[in-house]
Protein backbone atom coordinates (compact mmCIF):
# COMPACT_ATOMS: atom_id res chain seq x y z
CA UNK A 1 0.00 0.00 0.00
CA UNK A 2 1.25 3.47 -0.90
CA UNK A 3 1.22 5.43 2.38
CA UNK A 4 4.55 7.27 2.39
CA UNK A 5 5.46 10.78 1.20
CA UNK A 6 8.86 11.75 -0.21
CA UNK A 7 9.93 15.23 0.90
CA UNK A 8 12.69 17.10 -0.94
CA UNK A 9 14.36 20.19 0.50
CA UNK A 10 17.00 21.99 -1.55
CA UNK A 11 18.62 24.62 0.70
CA UNK A 12 21.50 27.07 0.76
CA UNK A 13 24.06 24.66 2.20
CA UNK A 14 22.73 21.32 1.01
CA UNK A 15 19.91 19.07 -0.12
CA UNK A 16 17.83 16.67 1.92
CA UNK A 17 15.34 13.98 1.03
CA UNK A 18 13.19 12.05 3.49
CA UNK A 19 10.48 9.43 3.58
CA UNK A 20 7.64 10.19 6.00
CA UNK A 21 4.95 7.72 7.09
CA UNK A 22 1.28 8.32 7.92
CA UNK A 23 2.19 9.00 11.57
CA UNK A 24 4.40 11.90 10.50
CA UNK A 25 7.60 10.01 11.36
CA UNK A 26 10.76 10.17 9.28
CA UNK A 27 11.52 6.62 8.18
CA UNK A 28 14.74 7.29 6.30
CA UNK A 29 16.59 10.41 5.13
CA UNK A 30 19.69 11.45 3.23
CA UNK A 31 21.71 14.67 2.96
CA UNK A 32 24.29 16.13 0.59
CA UNK A 33 26.17 19.41 1.01
CA UNK A 34 26.53 21.79 -1.91
CA UNK A 35 29.30 24.28 -2.52
CA UNK A 36 29.04 28.05 -2.44
CA UNK A 37 31.18 30.25 -4.67
CA UNK A 38 32.19 33.87 -4.04
CA UNK A 39 33.59 35.22 -7.34
CA UNK A 40 33.50 38.85 -6.20
CA UNK A 41 32.73 40.89 -3.11
CA UNK A 42 29.00 40.63 -2.44
CA UNK A 43 28.47 37.81 -4.95
CA UNK A 44 27.36 34.30 -4.03
CA UNK A 45 26.64 31.48 -6.48
CA UNK A 46 25.91 27.76 -6.61
CA UNK A 47 26.30 25.25 -9.41
CA UNK A 48 22.76 24.36 -10.66
CA UNK A 49 23.94 20.93 -11.82
CA UNK A 50 25.40 20.22 -8.40
CA UNK A 51 22.13 21.31 -6.80
CA UNK A 52 20.19 18.81 -8.91
CA UNK A 53 22.80 16.04 -8.55
CA UNK A 54 22.74 16.46 -4.75
CA UNK A 55 18.95 15.93 -4.80
CA UNK A 56 19.30 12.97 -7.16
CA UNK A 57 21.96 11.36 -4.96
CA UNK A 58 19.79 11.78 -1.86
CA UNK A 59 16.90 10.04 -3.60
CA UNK A 60 19.18 7.25 -4.81
CA UNK A 61 20.58 6.73 -1.31
CA UNK A 62 17.08 6.46 0.11
CA UNK A 63 16.12 3.98 -2.61
CA UNK A 64 18.87 1.63 -1.38
CA UNK A 65 17.11 1.44 1.99
CA UNK A 66 13.44 1.81 1.11
CA UNK A 67 10.94 0.40 -1.39
CA UNK A 68 10.12 3.47 -3.50
CA UNK A 69 7.04 1.71 -4.89
CA UNK A 70 5.40 2.61 -1.54
CA UNK A 71 5.72 6.36 -2.21
CA UNK A 72 2.33 7.97 -2.70
CA UNK A 73 3.46 11.48 -3.64
CA UNK A 74 6.34 13.96 -3.56
CA UNK A 75 6.56 17.41 -1.96
CA UNK A 76 9.30 19.90 -2.88
CA UNK A 77 10.57 22.87 -0.87
CA UNK A 78 13.50 25.16 -1.54
CA UNK A 79 15.65 28.20 -0.87
CA UNK A 80 13.39 30.79 -2.41
CA UNK A 81 14.83 33.80 -4.24
CA UNK A 82 17.85 32.05 -5.79
CA UNK A 83 17.67 32.43 -9.59
CA UNK A 84 18.52 30.03 -12.44
CA UNK A 85 18.20 30.30 -16.24
CA UNK A 86 18.34 27.25 -18.49
CA UNK A 87 17.79 26.19 -22.10
CA UNK A 88 14.18 25.18 -22.72
CA UNK A 89 15.15 22.45 -25.22
CA UNK A 90 18.32 20.93 -23.80
CA UNK A 91 17.74 21.68 -20.10
CA UNK A 92 21.32 22.99 -19.88
CA UNK A 93 21.88 25.57 -17.14
CA UNK A 94 22.97 28.81 -18.80
CA UNK A 95 23.98 30.68 -15.66
CA UNK A 96 25.15 29.87 -12.16
CA UNK A 97 22.43 29.74 -9.55
CA UNK A 98 22.60 33.30 -8.21
CA UNK A 99 21.92 33.04 -4.51
CA UNK A 100 19.32 34.94 -2.54
CA UNK A 101 22.32 36.27 -0.58
CA UNK A 102 23.97 37.75 -3.69
CA UNK A 103 23.88 41.55 -3.95
CA UNK A 104 25.08 42.00 -7.53
CA UNK A 105 21.67 43.38 -8.51
CA UNK A 106 22.02 46.48 -6.33
CA UNK A 107 22.46 48.75 -9.36
CA UNK A 108 19.18 47.45 -10.80
CA UNK A 109 17.43 48.41 -7.59
CA UNK A 110 18.81 51.94 -7.93
CA UNK A 111 17.43 52.12 -11.48
CA UNK A 112 14.03 50.95 -10.28
CA UNK A 113 13.76 53.52 -7.50
CA UNK A 114 11.09 55.57 -9.37
CA UNK A 115 8.60 52.69 -9.09
CA UNK A 116 9.69 51.23 -5.73
CA UNK A 117 6.31 52.18 -4.24
CA UNK A 118 4.52 50.21 -6.96
CA UNK A 119 6.71 47.19 -6.20
CA UNK A 120 5.85 47.41 -2.50
CA UNK A 121 2.13 47.88 -3.12
CA UNK A 122 1.80 44.94 -5.53
CA UNK A 123 4.34 42.42 -4.27
CA UNK A 124 4.51 43.25 -0.57
CA UNK A 125 8.30 43.41 -0.90
CA UNK A 126 10.78 46.20 -0.29
CA UNK A 127 12.76 46.83 -3.47
CA UNK A 128 15.97 44.93 -2.73
CA UNK A 129 18.69 42.88 -4.49
CA UNK A 130 17.70 40.06 -2.12
CA UNK A 131 14.81 39.08 -4.45
CA UNK A 132 14.92 37.33 -7.83
CA UNK A 133 14.02 40.30 -10.05
CA UNK A 134 17.31 42.17 -9.76
CA UNK A 135 19.30 38.96 -10.27
CA UNK A 136 17.66 37.94 -13.53
CA UNK A 137 17.61 41.56 -14.75
CA UNK A 138 21.34 41.82 -14.07
CA UNK A 139 21.99 38.62 -16.05
CA UNK A 140 19.99 39.74 -19.07
CA UNK A 141 21.31 43.30 -19.05
CA UNK A 142 24.87 41.98 -19.09
CA UNK A 143 24.22 39.40 -21.83
CA UNK A 144 22.16 40.84 -24.73
CA UNK A 145 22.17 37.45 -26.49
CA UNK A 146 20.44 35.87 -23.50
CA UNK A 147 17.98 38.76 -23.41
CA UNK A 148 17.00 38.09 -27.04
CA UNK A 149 16.68 34.36 -26.40
CA UNK A 150 14.53 35.04 -23.33
CA UNK A 151 12.23 37.25 -25.42
CA UNK A 152 11.85 34.40 -27.92
CA UNK A 153 10.90 31.96 -25.14
CA UNK A 154 14.02 29.83 -25.65
CA UNK A 155 15.08 30.22 -22.03
CA UNK A 156 13.41 29.11 -18.82
CA UNK A 157 13.57 31.20 -15.67
CA UNK A 158 13.02 29.58 -12.35
CA UNK A 159 13.67 29.62 -8.66
CA UNK A 160 15.14 26.44 -7.23
CA UNK A 161 11.83 24.58 -6.89
CA UNK A 162 11.16 25.07 -10.60
CA UNK A 163 14.63 23.79 -11.50
CA UNK A 164 14.21 20.69 -9.31
CA UNK A 165 10.72 19.93 -10.67
CA UNK A 166 12.01 20.38 -14.24
CA UNK A 167 14.71 17.79 -13.61
CA UNK A 168 12.50 15.40 -11.64
CA UNK A 169 10.08 15.32 -14.57
CA UNK A 170 12.76 14.95 -17.22
CA UNK A 171 12.22 18.47 -18.57
CA UNK A 172 8.48 18.05 -19.06
CA UNK A 173 7.19 20.55 -16.48
CA UNK A 174 7.98 24.26 -16.15
CA UNK A 175 5.88 25.32 -13.17
CA UNK A 176 6.23 27.19 -9.91
CA UNK A 177 3.90 27.81 -7.01
CA UNK A 178 2.47 31.07 -5.72
CA UNK A 179 4.56 31.10 -2.51
CA UNK A 180 7.81 31.04 -4.51
CA UNK A 181 6.49 33.34 -7.24
CA UNK A 182 5.66 35.84 -4.50
CA UNK A 183 9.38 36.17 -3.69
CA UNK A 184 10.48 37.24 -7.17
CA UNK A 185 9.45 40.91 -6.84
CA UNK A 186 7.36 40.84 -10.01
CA UNK A 187 4.39 38.78 -8.78
CA UNK A 188 1.22 40.46 -7.52
CA UNK A 189 0.27 38.74 -4.25
CA UNK A 190 -3.19 40.36 -4.39
CA UNK A 191 -4.18 38.95 -7.80
CA UNK A 192 -1.97 35.84 -7.72
CA UNK A 193 -0.41 36.52 -11.13
CA UNK A 194 2.78 37.79 -12.76
CA UNK A 195 2.52 41.57 -12.99
CA UNK A 196 2.90 42.73 -16.59
CA UNK A 197 3.47 46.36 -15.63
CA UNK A 198 6.43 45.52 -13.39
CA UNK A 199 7.85 43.11 -15.97
CA UNK A 200 7.80 45.85 -18.63
CA UNK A 201 9.48 48.38 -16.35
CA UNK A 202 12.14 45.81 -15.38
CA UNK A 203 12.57 44.70 -19.03
CA UNK A 204 11.93 41.08 -18.12
CA UNK A 205 10.31 38.93 -20.85
CA UNK A 206 7.22 37.04 -19.70
CA UNK A 207 8.02 34.29 -22.25
CA UNK A 208 10.66 32.86 -19.91
CA UNK A 209 8.41 32.58 -16.86
CA UNK A 210 6.95 29.34 -15.47
CA UNK A 211 3.26 28.68 -15.02
CA UNK A 212 2.13 29.68 -11.52
CA UNK A 213 0.08 27.08 -9.63
CA UNK A 214 -1.28 26.57 -6.12
CA UNK A 215 1.11 24.89 -3.70
CA UNK A 216 -0.92 21.66 -3.79
CA UNK A 217 -1.02 21.31 -7.56
CA UNK A 218 -0.18 18.47 -9.93
CA UNK A 219 3.43 19.27 -10.81
CA UNK A 220 3.88 16.27 -13.07
CA UNK A 221 5.23 12.75 -12.63
CA UNK A 222 8.71 12.13 -11.27
CA UNK A 223 10.66 10.06 -13.78
CA UNK A 224 14.21 10.92 -12.68
CA UNK A 225 16.33 9.25 -11.46
CA UNK A 226 15.14 6.56 -13.87
CA UNK A 227 16.59 3.76 -11.78
CA UNK A 228 14.44 4.84 -8.81
CA UNK A 229 11.04 5.88 -10.14
CA UNK A 230 10.13 2.80 -12.12
CA UNK A 231 6.52 3.61 -11.21
CA UNK A 232 5.90 7.26 -11.95
CA UNK A 233 5.18 9.18 -8.73
CA UNK A 234 3.15 12.43 -8.74
CA UNK A 235 4.69 15.65 -7.45
CA UNK A 236 1.79 17.17 -5.51
CA UNK A 237 3.38 20.03 -3.61
CA UNK A 238 5.80 22.90 -4.15
CA UNK A 239 6.27 25.53 -1.46
CA UNK A 240 9.00 27.98 -0.40
CA UNK A 241 11.12 26.94 2.56
CA UNK A 242 9.91 29.47 5.12
CA UNK A 243 6.26 28.87 4.28
CA UNK A 244 6.89 25.15 4.37
CA UNK A 245 8.45 25.37 7.84
CA UNK A 246 5.46 27.42 9.08
CA UNK A 247 3.11 24.69 7.83
CA UNK A 248 5.41 21.99 9.17
CA UNK A 249 5.27 23.60 12.62
CA UNK A 250 1.44 23.42 12.51
CA UNK A 251 1.05 27.20 12.72
CA UNK A 252 -2.43 27.59 11.24
CA UNK A 253 -3.99 30.31 13.45
CA UNK A 254 -3.33 34.04 13.54
CA UNK A 255 -0.38 34.91 15.75
CA UNK A 256 1.15 31.44 15.76
CA UNK A 257 4.79 31.74 14.75
CA UNK A 258 7.89 29.79 13.96
CA UNK A 259 11.54 30.68 13.66
CA UNK A 260 13.84 28.68 11.42
CA UNK A 261 17.43 29.09 12.60
CA UNK A 262 19.62 27.96 9.75
CA UNK A 263 22.19 29.76 7.61
CA UNK A 264 19.93 32.78 7.89
CA UNK A 265 16.91 33.23 10.11
CA UNK A 266 13.29 33.87 9.34
CA UNK A 267 10.61 34.59 11.89
CA UNK A 268 7.24 33.98 10.30
CA UNK A 269 3.82 34.52 11.85
CA UNK A 270 0.60 33.22 10.35
CA UNK A 271 -1.99 35.96 9.74
CA UNK A 272 -4.51 34.24 7.47
CA UNK A 273 -5.48 37.50 5.81
CA UNK A 274 -3.19 39.73 3.76
CA UNK A 275 -1.55 42.46 5.84
CA UNK A 276 0.08 45.63 4.58
CA UNK A 277 3.89 45.86 4.91
CA UNK A 278 4.90 47.92 7.94
CA UNK A 279 8.32 48.81 9.37
CA UNK A 280 10.20 46.26 7.31
CA UNK A 281 7.91 43.36 8.23
CA UNK A 282 6.60 42.03 4.95
CA UNK A 283 3.54 39.99 3.94
CA UNK A 284 3.78 36.83 1.88
CA UNK A 285 1.63 33.95 0.69
CA UNK A 286 1.85 31.31 3.44
CA UNK A 287 0.19 28.53 1.48
CA UNK A 288 -2.21 28.10 -1.40
CA UNK A 289 -4.08 24.84 -0.97
CA UNK A 290 -7.59 23.49 -1.15
CA UNK A 291 -8.43 26.45 -3.37
CA UNK A 292 -7.63 29.08 -0.73
CA UNK A 293 -4.70 31.45 -0.26
CA UNK A 294 -3.53 32.11 3.28
CA UNK A 295 -0.98 34.75 4.26
CA UNK A 296 1.83 35.36 6.72
CA UNK A 297 4.18 38.14 7.76
CA UNK A 298 7.94 37.68 7.75
CA UNK A 299 10.97 39.21 9.30
CA UNK A 300 14.20 37.89 7.89
CA UNK A 301 17.73 38.04 9.28
CA UNK A 302 20.73 37.60 6.98
CA UNK A 303 23.13 36.06 9.47
CA UNK A 304 22.22 33.33 11.95
CA UNK A 305 23.98 29.97 11.72
CA UNK A 306 26.43 31.47 9.23
CA UNK A 307 27.99 33.50 12.06
CA UNK A 308 29.07 30.20 13.61
CA UNK A 309 30.66 29.19 10.30
CA UNK A 310 32.42 32.57 10.19
CA UNK A 311 33.84 32.13 13.68
CA UNK A 312 35.19 28.71 12.67
CA UNK A 313 36.33 29.26 9.09
CA UNK A 314 37.41 32.90 8.99
CA UNK A 315 38.47 33.64 12.57
CA UNK A 316 39.54 30.15 13.62
CA UNK A 317 38.35 30.66 17.21
CA UNK A 318 36.87 27.15 17.30
CA UNK A 319 37.00 23.92 15.33
CA UNK A 320 33.29 23.07 15.30
CA UNK A 321 29.83 24.48 16.13
CA UNK A 322 29.90 22.37 19.30
CA UNK A 323 33.11 24.09 20.42
CA UNK A 324 31.60 27.55 19.74
CA UNK A 325 28.67 26.52 21.95
CA UNK A 326 30.99 25.25 24.69
CA UNK A 327 33.18 28.37 24.64
CA UNK A 328 30.12 30.63 24.92
CA UNK A 329 28.89 28.72 27.97
CA UNK A 330 32.17 29.25 29.82
CA UNK A 331 31.21 32.86 30.61
CA UNK A 332 27.96 33.87 32.30
CA UNK A 333 27.64 37.10 30.31
CA UNK A 334 29.40 38.90 27.48
CA UNK A 335 30.48 41.56 29.99
CA UNK A 336 29.23 44.35 27.74
CA UNK A 337 30.33 42.94 24.38
CA UNK A 338 27.88 43.10 21.47
CA UNK A 339 28.34 41.54 18.04
CA UNK A 340 26.21 42.99 15.22
CA UNK A 341 26.69 40.55 12.29
CA UNK A 342 25.80 42.96 9.48
CA UNK A 343 28.14 41.34 6.98
CA UNK A 344 25.70 42.01 4.13
CA UNK A 345 23.77 44.83 5.75
CA UNK A 346 20.72 44.29 7.93
CA UNK A 347 17.29 42.99 6.95
CA UNK A 348 14.13 43.25 9.03
CA UNK A 349 13.21 45.50 10.64
CA UNK A 350 16.11 47.81 9.67
CA UNK A 351 16.54 47.07 5.94
CA UNK A 352 19.84 48.90 5.83
CA UNK A 353 22.10 47.63 3.05
CA UNK A 354 24.89 50.01 4.09
CA UNK A 355 25.25 48.58 7.61
CA UNK A 356 28.36 46.52 8.37
CA UNK A 357 29.34 44.16 11.12
CA UNK A 358 30.88 45.38 14.33
CA UNK A 359 32.11 43.91 17.60
CA UNK A 360 31.84 46.59 20.26
CA UNK A 361 32.54 46.82 23.97
CA UNK A 362 35.85 44.93 23.85
CA UNK A 363 38.72 45.47 26.26
CA UNK A 364 41.91 43.52 26.97
CA UNK A 365 39.91 41.55 29.52
CA UNK A 366 37.71 39.92 26.88
CA UNK A 367 38.63 36.80 24.96
CA UNK A 368 37.16 34.37 22.43
CA UNK A 369 34.64 33.09 24.97
CA UNK A 370 32.97 36.50 25.15
CA UNK A 371 33.08 36.87 21.37
CA UNK A 372 31.44 33.46 20.89
CA UNK A 373 28.72 34.26 23.40
CA UNK A 374 28.09 37.68 21.86
CA UNK A 375 27.84 36.06 18.42
CA UNK A 376 25.26 33.52 19.61
CA UNK A 377 23.34 36.19 21.51
CA UNK A 378 23.18 38.24 18.31
CA UNK A 379 21.01 35.54 16.72
CA UNK A 380 18.45 35.90 19.52
CA UNK A 381 18.71 39.70 19.67
CA UNK A 382 18.11 40.08 15.93
CA UNK A 383 15.07 37.83 16.33
CA UNK A 384 13.80 39.97 19.18
CA UNK A 385 13.98 43.05 16.94
CA UNK A 386 11.50 41.32 14.64
CA UNK A 387 9.29 40.12 17.52
CA UNK A 388 9.07 43.63 18.96
CA UNK A 389 8.17 45.11 15.58
CA UNK A 390 5.43 42.52 14.97
CA UNK A 391 3.98 43.36 18.38
CA UNK A 392 4.08 47.13 17.84
CA UNK A 393 2.80 47.16 14.26
CA UNK A 394 0.51 44.14 14.01
CA UNK A 395 -0.58 43.51 17.58
CA UNK A 396 0.93 40.01 17.54
CA UNK A 397 2.11 39.17 21.06
CA UNK A 398 4.05 35.95 21.06
CA UNK A 399 3.42 33.67 23.99
CA UNK A 400 5.09 30.72 22.28
CA UNK A 401 7.66 30.58 19.49
CA UNK A 402 8.30 27.27 17.75
CA UNK A 403 11.83 26.82 16.44
CA UNK A 404 13.52 24.55 13.95
CA UNK A 405 16.64 24.35 11.79
CA UNK A 406 20.16 23.20 12.53
CA UNK A 407 20.97 25.79 15.20
CA UNK A 408 17.78 24.87 17.10
CA UNK A 409 19.50 21.68 18.23
CA UNK A 410 21.54 23.79 20.70
CA UNK A 411 19.89 23.96 24.13
CA UNK A 412 22.13 26.89 25.01
CA UNK A 413 21.04 28.98 22.01
CA UNK A 414 17.37 28.27 22.68
CA UNK A 415 17.74 29.33 26.31
CA UNK A 416 19.26 32.59 25.03
CA UNK A 417 16.17 32.93 22.82
CA UNK A 418 13.81 32.45 25.77
CA UNK A 419 15.79 34.93 27.91
CA UNK A 420 16.23 37.66 25.31
CA UNK A 421 12.82 37.40 23.60
CA UNK A 422 10.94 36.83 26.83
CA UNK A 423 8.62 34.01 25.77
CA UNK A 424 8.35 30.22 25.80
CA UNK A 425 10.43 28.53 23.11
CA UNK A 426 9.27 25.12 21.82
CA UNK A 427 11.44 22.67 19.91
CA UNK A 428 9.74 19.71 18.20
CA UNK A 429 11.12 16.19 18.28
CA UNK A 430 11.94 16.48 14.60
CA UNK A 431 13.67 19.81 13.95
CA UNK A 432 13.58 19.32 10.15
CA UNK A 433 10.24 21.10 9.84
CA UNK A 434 11.00 22.70 6.47
CA UNK A 435 10.59 19.52 4.41
CA UNK A 436 7.69 18.47 6.65
CA UNK A 437 5.55 21.35 5.37
CA UNK A 438 5.98 20.14 1.78
CA UNK A 439 5.29 16.59 2.95
CA UNK A 440 2.07 17.61 4.72
CA UNK A 441 0.89 19.68 1.73
CA UNK A 442 1.47 16.75 -0.64
CA UNK A 443 -0.06 14.25 1.78
CA UNK A 444 -3.22 16.31 2.23
CA UNK A 445 -3.57 16.59 -1.54
CA UNK A 446 -3.07 12.83 -1.92
CA UNK A 447 -5.57 12.02 0.85
CA UNK A 448 -3.07 10.49 3.28
CA UNK A 449 -4.22 12.99 5.91
CA UNK A 450 -7.70 14.45 6.00
CA UNK A 451 -7.40 17.93 7.52
CA UNK A 452 -5.33 20.43 9.52
CA UNK A 453 -6.47 19.00 12.86
CA UNK A 454 -4.88 15.70 11.91
CA UNK A 455 -1.70 17.52 10.90
CA UNK A 456 -1.65 19.32 14.29
CA UNK A 457 -1.84 15.98 16.07
CA UNK A 458 1.39 14.85 14.39
CA UNK A 459 3.49 17.63 15.99
CA UNK A 460 5.42 16.35 19.05
CA UNK A 461 7.29 18.45 21.64
CA UNK A 462 10.91 17.65 22.41
CA UNK A 463 11.68 20.40 24.92
CA UNK A 464 10.42 23.81 25.99
CA UNK A 465 12.55 26.71 27.26
CA UNK A 466 11.23 29.41 29.62
CA UNK A 467 12.89 32.78 30.42
CA UNK A 468 15.43 32.57 33.26
CA UNK A 469 16.40 36.24 33.61
CA UNK A 470 14.41 39.14 35.03
CA UNK A 471 12.55 41.60 32.78
CA UNK A 472 14.95 44.31 34.01
CA UNK A 473 18.01 42.29 32.99
CA UNK A 474 16.47 41.63 29.61
CA UNK A 475 15.58 45.31 29.06
CA UNK A 476 19.12 46.45 29.91
CA UNK A 477 20.67 43.95 27.51
CA UNK A 478 18.34 44.94 24.69
CA UNK A 479 19.08 48.62 25.26
CA UNK A 480 22.80 47.94 24.77
CA UNK A 481 22.06 45.93 21.65
CA UNK A 482 20.00 48.73 20.08
CA UNK A 483 22.85 51.17 20.70
CA UNK A 484 25.31 48.78 19.02
CA UNK A 485 23.00 48.35 16.01
CA UNK A 486 22.64 52.12 15.63
CA UNK A 487 26.42 52.42 15.33
CA UNK A 488 26.58 49.76 12.59
CA UNK A 489 24.10 51.50 10.29
CA UNK A 490 25.05 53.34 7.10
CA UNK A 491 28.73 52.46 7.37
CA UNK A 492 29.17 52.05 3.61
CA UNK A 493 29.13 55.50 2.03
Amino acid sequence: MKEFILGIDQGSTGSKAMIVNAQGEVVVSAYRRIRSFYPQEGWLEHDPNEMWSSVRECIQEIALQFDMKSVLAIGVTNQRETTILWDRVTGEALTPAISWQCTRGAKMIEQWAPFADEILAKTGLISSPYYSASKVAWILQNDPALQRRAERGEICFGTVNTWIIWNLTGGRVHKTDSSNAGRTMFFDIHTGAWDESLLRKMDLPSAMLPEVCPCDEWFGLATEPVNVFTDDVPILASIGDQMSALFGQSCFSRGEAKCTIGTCLNLVSYTGKLEEPVAGILPAIANHRAGEISYEIEGGVYVAGSIIEWLIEQLGVAASPKEVDELAQQVETTDGVYFVPAFQGLRAPHWNAEARALNIGLSRYHDKRHICRAALESIALQTNDVVETMKECFGIRLQVLRVDGGVAKSDFVLQLFANLIGCRIERPQNTDRTPMGAVYTAGLKAGLWKDLDEIRSLWKLDRAFEPQITPEQRAAHILGWKEAVSRSLNWVK
